[in-house]
């Protein structure tokens, strides 16, 4: 039976509870009914707890199945990247010179008349008005400084405007004592904190402490919206709260009118902390850290960073170089201090023995220095390949095979290049490459999804779409076998293609219709109906069975 609470209508005792999110007790159905309207957003199968730790974080409530929805947020504050060039204040468009209508009051430019009316402009136009001059914009199509400061500036218009909504920002972290002498913290300093004072003329009114405190904020728990092209940036209460792993087990998506999606990419066991990956989970461990400790201020030590062969997969191993050795090379520990070019940690805390990287085989020890000089040589090459070459890729997959492990990062980033762009490259598609590029985007695609399924099994996006190529490699290898073999072979490859576009299609289906991922997964729901006219008919046209 469930612990008693009081019913979130009329305060009686109450065992029955919320099923999505455990958290609201109802004495009646009646009840639950009535107060559904009001609960349902903020239904959700996870709470907010607080670890000394950690801090706040996320925790499930219930079970929570594969790709079940946990959160769906609107944000709290959303504006211009900070380095864009000018783009429109009401629903972030890229502004073009010709066709662009400045606000009456402000002078800030607009894509259209109702854009400029938009309450999300109210800030900007505010403080504007107030300084008495308005704002003139002449050019465009390259970043504008005075784009810098208008997120920060709607983050401060809150203060004096809605307390609600500040205070939820104001508790978000900000690392204002981590960021402080750093690169970003001196160009922020000047280049927003000084610019509302001086431009708006607003040092009276706004702190430093206060200015850099919104940049923290900003920094640490934006959100970069990719439904347009420049992204905008985006700003959300609860989801703040996931905390980090580079093996996450949920996802974010965002829907069309740029609410933020939560979804589980694995199953979650009740109880459990609720994770996303705050960086690339395809980089290798030492750009993952690296960019979290620049980007977030923490030194990440999650069980995937922990362990050097990134469970099993050797994904940032490098190839021993002894004669006659098939062994890799990789150093005892990744959990190592990070230099920061402005923050000055002793390099003699580092022990020297964890700066060697060891083969699996022979034992042998190359220095840290000579491996992170073939690592930025080989980056270089990667760096200048021409873009959209199957060929290049090729190439490069050949001559690095050399040094790296086949499950490098930087050979996984080829080698997905190289999977999408098998059929491009011809009119007629898949159906006008040879059989051995056919062969090879179907071993490349097996290749990746599984890799991804052991490295981050909740990046659904990516695997999705390379669930979607691996579909379309088999079912045209099987119309292939067809030819020789008959309609039985090309059953089978056509069922296991139809099986993997289902899971391409569960995969991708959350992602907005403006995204790459949200075509695909619009594009794997309709390719389903032929396909299963098609099983159906070669099914048909078998013998019968004896």
């Amino acid at each position: 039976m469930s612990p008693k609470g009081a019913c979130a209508i009329c305060l009686s005792p109450a065992e029955q509870k919320c099923s999505g999110c455990q958290a609201v007790h109802y004495c009646t159905k009646e009840h639950q009914k009535q107060h559904w309207k009001q609960h349902k957003h903020q239904c959700s199968p996870a709470r907010v707890k607080e670890d000394p730790k950690v801090g706040r974080y996320l925790e499930a409530t219930r079970d929570i199945r594969v790709g079940d929805i946990i959160l769906k947020e609107a944000p709290l504050i959303t504006g211009p990247a900070q380095i864009t060039p000018p783009v429109c204040l009401g629903c972030y468009e890229l502004l073009k010179q010709e066709k662009i209508v400045t606000c009456e009051k402000c002078g800030w430019p607009f894509c259209s008349k109702e854009c400029s009316a938009k309450d999300v402009h109210q800030p900007e136009c505010f403080y504007t008005q107030q300084m008495g001059e308005k704002v003139s914009i002449s050019t465009f199509g390259v970043p504008h400084p005075s784009y810098q400061c208008i997120t920060v500036l709607r983050c401060l218009y809150q203060r004096d405007h809605d307390q609600k909504l500040w205070q939820k920002l104001q508790a978000l972290e900000s690392h204002c004592e981590d960021r402080k002498g750093t690169e970003k913290w001196n160009h922020d300093r000047k280049m927003i904190a000084q610019f509302i004072w001086t431009f708006f003329k607003l040092e009276g009114t706004f702190s430093e402490e206060e200015i850099m405190k919104c940049c923290g904020i900003l920094q640490i728990n934006g959100h970069e919206v990719p439904l347009l092209e420049p992204d905008y940036l985006a700003v959300f209460d609860r989801i703040s709260m996931a905390e980090h792993s580079c093996k996450a087990n949920c996802n974010k998506s965002f829907t069309s009118d740029g609410e933020i999606i939560l979804s589980a990419g694995v199953n979650i066991s009740s109880g459990s902390h609720i994770s996303i990956c705050y960086s690339d989970p395809l980089w290798g461990t030492e750009a993952r850290r690296h960019h979290l400790a620049d980007s977030k201020f923490f030194e990440c030590s999650c069980e995937r960073c922990s362990d050097v062969t990134e469970f099993g997969t050797m994904y940032s191993a490098v190839k021993c170089k002894k004669k006659d050795c098939k062994g890799y090379l990789l150093p005892k520990t990744f959990i190592l201090p990070i230099l920061h070019k402005t923050k000055n940690p002793d390099p003699k805390t580092r022990n020297l023995d964890d700066k060697m990287w060891i083969c699996n085989n022979c034992q042998d020890a190359v220095s840290d220095a000579i491996i992170q000089q073939l690592l930025q040589d080989i980056g270089t090459e990667l760096s200048i390949m021409p873009r959209g070459d199957p060929d290049a890729c090729e190439r490069f997959i050949a001559h690095c095979s050399s040094y790296l492990h086949p499950n490098h990062h930087y050979m996984t980033d080829v080698s997905l290049a190289l999977a999408q762009l098998v059929g491009q490259e011809h009119e007629l598609g898949l159906a006008g490459v040879t059989d051995d590029r056919l062969l090879l985007k179907t071993q490349l695609c097996k290749k990746i999804a599984d890799l991804l399924e052991t490295l981050s099994p909740a990046e659904s996006r990516v695997r999705g779409s390379v669930l979607f190529e691996l579909h379309a490699a088999l079912a045209e290898t099987g119309r292939r076998k067809s030819l020789v073999d008959g309609p039985m072979v090309m059953l089978g490859y056509i069922t296991e293609s139809r099986r993997i576009l289902v899971e391409s299609a569960s995969l991708l289906r959350h992602e907005p219709a403006e995204l790459p991922e949200g075509r695909l997964a619009r594009q794997a729901k309709a390719n389903l109906k032929p396909m299963d006219e098609l099983i159906k008919n070669l099914s048909a046209s078998l013998p019968a069975p004896l």
